[in-house]
């Protein structure tokens, strides 16, 4: 008796082998060169603070054009709001080419800053701030994905987590100099950094995957020569890479229909979800309103000088990240990281609540009050190291990890849900702080960064030394099963 011919066709079989490690440093300067995308996006962030402050400054000194405060709110909100609008068309033109893309967007990048540097009316630095923020969603996308796709994975998370360092830097050199430039000046020193990336772009090569997707198996042979150096086995890695891909396409041939949901969805739901958890925690709420809440918690200390050293504080916790993650791993870290933000967010709130209870005009208790400033400092302090460390870096390393290459530009759809709840979140924090106290509103916080740790720990997937290729495989399996 014949046997019936199965109809379901054998399982698309991917080829891991791990390659002889290759030199690190041009994939070091290649990771340079696209974190200067980053670095701008953390100028762009620091910016409206002192900005702000300068422009209000000269308008009452009658040197420019007047801005009243809500006009000032919208300055500084706009770039969210057109990043969210930027986020998925970032990740619709990154089939175009990683490196191209970003390469392209430096120069609008740089316009929109000179549009500010230039500006006569409130309404050209709405639009500069709006065409900046479109650009920022655009190279939050890129870059991470271009990084992930040139890494050696022994690297690879230390490369990304570098990148969202870059964004702390440039957070941190715009307080500081916004302490001496005016805000033209600022937004000329801002603009730098953009046309530096268009220039130095030139001289990087585009990712090996990509190129080989596109069936540019040259160009992909002499990108990962550069990027892996004369001693590294280049045509073993190369012929896996190329396996790999053919299997990719063979199973998107087998299952024309399924491979969107069945790629999709679980990585959609793992970096959607970090994205919320990582904006509703209150970290975005205070970078922007800093200075506002340290100056009705402390009583001694100067506020101004404490937000810098928190800036730098998360320099150094981006630094200990990027030595981390490839060490202990992505998850370990988001689990203490959502840990210690609860902890540390119940306790400014609990501290909030008690000085609001015992606070008295005398000039004693104001005394004993003041004595007491460094605990919301280290509370502030601790929370920001634990965010640097863990929830901010890997939120976004995750995007170019989980997503299988050919819907890798799906990610911008979590860059998007970023944007929108850091939009939101921002504008809401004032009424927040209005129905629930400032105490009330950092214990919400806390609640937020308790229930992120359980969602951590129930769906986010350790990816430490893993290929690409290697955890989509993993992921369509455990679909397949489900």
């Amino acid at each position: 008796m014949s046997r019936k011919p199965s109809k379901r066709p054998s399982a698309v079989k991917f080829v891991y082998l791990s390659p002889p490690a290759p030199q690190h440093f041009t994939q070091v300067v290649a990771t340079l060169v696209v974190s200067l995308g980053p670095l701008c996006a953390g100028l762009g962030k620091g910016y409206s603070s002192p900005a702000l402050a300068s422009m209000a400054t000269l308008s009452a000194q009658g040197h420019h054009f007047a801005i009243s405060q809500d006009q000032g709110s919208w300055i500084a909100s706009l770039s969210l709001l057109g990043a969210f609008f930027g986020g998925l068309p970032g990740g619709m033109a990154i089939q175009f080419g990683r490196k191209r893309i970003l390469g392209v967007v430096a120069l609008p990048f740089a316009v929109s800053w000179l549009l500010t540097v230039f500006a006569n009316s409130v309404h050209m630095l709405y639009a500069a701030a709006f065409m900046g923020g479109v650009c920022t969603a655009i190279i939050s996308v890129v870059t991470p994905v271009y990084i992930s796709e040139i890494a050696h994975p022994e690297i690879r998370g230390c490369l990304c987590a570098f990148a969202k360092l870059s964004s702390n830097i440039g957070m941190l050199l715009s307080y500081l100099l916004g302490a001496f430039l005016n805000w033209r000046q600022l937004a000329t020193v801002t603009a730098v950094a953009p046309a530096c990336l268009f220039v130095a772009a030139l001289f990087i090569p585009e990712t090996p995957s990509f190129l080989l997707y596109r069936g540019d198996e040259n160009e992909a042979a002499q990108s990962l020569r550069w990027l892996r150096g004369s001693n590294a086995d280049v045509a073993r890695e190369l012929t896996t890479m190329k396996a790999n891909i053919s299997a990719l396409r063979r199973q998107e041939e087998t299952y024309p229909q399924r491979v969107a949901p069945r790629d999709l969805v679980r990585p959609l739901l793992i970096t959607c979800g970090l994205m919320v958890f990582q904006k509703f925690s209150g970290a975005n709420a205070f970078n922007f309103y800093a200075v506002p809440i340290l100056s009705e918690t402390f009583v001694g200390m100067n506020p101004y000088r404490a937000a810098v050293v928190v800036a730098f504080v998360q320099i150094c916790a981006g630094m200990a990240s990027s030595a981390l993650v490839d060490t202990i791993g992505r998850r370990p870290l988001l689990v203490f990281s959502n840990m210690l933000m609860s902890a540390a967010l119940a306790a400014f709130g609990g501290y909030v609540y008690l000085q609001g209870l015992g606070r008295e005009d005398d000039l004693l208790t104001r005394q004993q009050w003041s004595d007491s400033d460094w605990v919301p400092l280290f509370c502030v302090l601790v929370f920001e190291i634990a965010y640097s460390l863990g929830v901010s870096p890997i939120s976004w390393l995750y995007i170019g990890e989980l997503f299988p290459l050919k819907h890798r530009g799906v990610g911008a759809l979590a860059a998007s849900v970023s944007y929108a709840c850091a939009f939101v979140s921002v504008k809401t924090f004032v009424d927040l702080q209005k129905w629930l106290g400032l105490y009330g509103a950092f214990w919400l916080y806390a609640s937020v960064a308790a229930l992120a740790l359980v969602f951590t720990l129930t769906l986010v997937p350790e990816t430490k030394g893993r290929s690409l290729q290697e955890m989509q495989t993993a992921e369509q399996q455990k679909e397949t099963l489900i």
